[in-house]
């Protein structure tokens, strides 16, 4: 008898739990969606601004804040009619431990989207001890017209930072002059 009496209130207990509950996972994912809007609005405001500048702009990528410097073009070696991309960065460790900088992790595309080939010049790959700074170049066969998309992603974290490159020394012209 005890437990036909108890039954309503379990089943009151239950129902009251099950909609505090959803109250509060509602609350969280609007907060999220809150969060996310305000991120989409503060990166639109801001792109107008620093679309044009990205380069040289400073990003964080797993710890390792990574400066686009200046990027050159440059006249291809072995091929007369083909160029390179070279992308001058400066890395630097804000970590409390070791951290890897390699410019094959970082991706360059041209304005087509299409990837471009990394050429095998004397591109950056170091380890950083905590507090220390590298420069380095990133060297790419340079295939269509720019802008330049680049992408650098961390292997180990998958933590990803993109730049434009819009403006860039077209070191190819300079080197005509001279001769």
């Amino acid at each position: 008898m005890g437990l036909k009496r108890s039954f309503p209130s379990i089943w009151i207990c239950i129902l009251t739990l099950t909609i505090f509950l959803t109250g509060c996972i509602s609350g969280e994912k609007e907060a999220r969606d809150e969060q996310k809007e305000m991120h989409k609005q503060t990166n639109a405001s801001t792109n107008d601004e620093t679309d044009k500048k990205e380069t040289g702009q400073e990003k964080t990528v797993s710890g390792v804040s990574i400066e686009i410097e200046k990027a050159l073009k440059l006249k291809h070696p072995d091929k007369k009619d083909k160029q390179v991309l070279q992308i001058q960065l400066k890395a630097t460790n804000k970590t409390a431990e070791e951290r890897h900088v390699d410019a094959f992790e970082m991706s360059v595309w041209n304005q087509d989207n299409k990837k471009l080939k990394i050429y095998p010049g004397d591109n950056l790959g170091t380890k950083l001890e905590p507090g220390k700074s590298v420069k380095g170049n990133g060297y790419y066969v340079l295939e269509g017209k720019g802008p330049f998309r680049v992408e650098y992603e961390n292997t180990d974290t998958k933590e990803k930072q993109e730049w434009l490159i819009f403006k860039w020394t077209d070191m190819t012209a300079k080197a005509s002059e001279k001769k």
